[in-house]
């Protein structure tokens, strides 16, 4: 009775999940999903032209892409919770200064500071510390962390648009700055670096078979043919899920919608990011990621398709934000399960980084795309989502060409 009771207890593996949670809906949620309703204001206000708006997100991602390229020496100097913090409160001092932006130079700034807490303070971090604490439901862990992201298009796209409208760009950055400091620091208190370090063991570490099944996650080794295919699949992944995304405000401007239909399409795709992400990690646990990756691709590619398409239509504008939103637990729990499913144990921490590195590389590579050829075309970025859909066709090919290999 006594050892039945003890597998029901709640295990603290669940509270630094939601300390890691909280952390990704500051450095990826804010900065990335909710940070697309600043955009048309930057762009009004600031008088910038489409590619010197895309500048701002090549910028942020430039910094991104070198802030991962130093996890490792930054998370030897630190410990993951110290290093967490920092990259949050960094996140935070980037909106204080594009509270203070009156200037394009001062705009640049503000999105350095952003790139380098984000590049810090993403998954690498997140799924290292989930990889220490979790045997059983690992993937699922990664899902809850990664659907709270969406929660920063749940509500805070209308709260931001409504506090810009009244109180103005520069009071709201601000506000939204000390929110995230203050978050930082909750997650801070929640997270630790391993379970022995609080006298504990991973979650699932109590259960039969545990060091079995997590030998089976870590089922395969990359020979140098399948990095010959996965460094373009991910530049091309971090173009039509970053990039694709962080335009679709500007997008939906161009196409002629309202900023308050374009906050409601934010909001619910934000619900659907959240489903989506979920979602992948529960269906993977039941049916294998080769199966899952099929049923998410073609839900993501009708999402794209959708945003292709001219014209103003609210059922077709809701129905590409539920697709596409929803499609994108693909790219992001999925690309972590992938990285757990190709690697052998030792190299997992060193593969989870150069994986998140070629995704962050992708955004870095075509962030200013969708602005040159919108200039290009008279203002239109249809053309640039005709790139991103032709881009997840190829990637998705990619993936499953290799998981048949494997």
């Amino acid at each position: 009775m006594v050892r039945a009771h003890e597998k029901k207890k709640f295990h603290y593996a669940w509270l630094v999940c939601a300390g890691c949670a909280v952390l990704l809906f500051c450095t990826s949620g804010l900065t990335v999903n909710a940070f697309t309703i600043y955009q048309p204001y930057i762009l009004r206000q600031g008088g910038l032209t489409n590619a010197q708006s895309s500048l701002l997100i090549t910028l942020r991602n430039l910094f991104s892409f070198l802030g991962m390229l130093l996890t490792g020496w930054y998370y030897r100097k630190l410990s993951l919770r110290t290093g967490m913090l920092i990259s949050g409160l960094m996140v935070a001092a980037s909106f204080f200064v594009y509270g203070l932006a009156r200037s394009y130079p001062v705009y640049l700034l503000a999105a350095t500071i952003t790139g380098i807490g984000y590049g810090f303070g993403t998954m690498i971090p997140v799924a290292i510390v989930l990889e220490h604490w979790f045997l059983k439901e690992r993937t699922l862990a990664i899902g809850i962390c990664s659907a709270v992201t969406g929660l920063s298009t749940l509500g805070i796209p209308l709260l931001l648009t409504n506090l810009i409208e009244k109180e103005g760009l520069s009071w709201t950055f601000t506000a939204e700055g000390i929110a995230v400091a203050l978050l930082a620091g909750i997650s801070f208190l929640l997270v630790r670096d391993r379970p022995d370090s609080i006298g504990m063991k991973p979650y699932g570490a109590e259960e039969e078979h545990a060091e079995e099944e997590k030998r089976i996650y870590h089922s395969a080794g990359l020979n140098r043919r399948d990095w010959i295919l996965i460094v373009p699949m991910l530049l091309l992944l971090g173009g039509f899920t970053s990039v694709g995304y962080s335009h679709l405000t500007v997008h939906l401007n161009a196409l002629g919608y309202k900023p308050g239909t374009i906050a409601a399409a934010i909001m619910v795709s934000g619900i659907a990011i959240m489903a989506g992400k979920t979602g992948y990690g529960i269906v993977a646990d039941h049916v294998g990621d080769y199966r899952t990756n099929w049923i998410f691709s073609v839900i993501l590619l009708a999402g794209l398709l959708l945003c292709c398409i001219p014209g103003i239509s609210l059922p077709r504008l809701f129905s590409a934000m539920c697709l596409y939103s929803f499609g994108l637990g693909l790219t992001t729990v999925g690309l972590t399960a992938w990285v757990g499913d190709w690697s052998s144990e030792d190299r997992y921490d060193a593969n989870t980084r150069r994986f998140q590195m070629g995704y962050s590389g992708g955004a870095l590579v075509f962030s200013a795309l969708p602005g040159i050829l919108a200039d290009q075309a008279g203002g239109s970025y249809i053309p640039a989502y005709v790139f991103f859909l032709i881009s997840a066709m190829i990637v998705v090919g990619i993936v499953q060409y290799i998981y048949r290999r494997k």
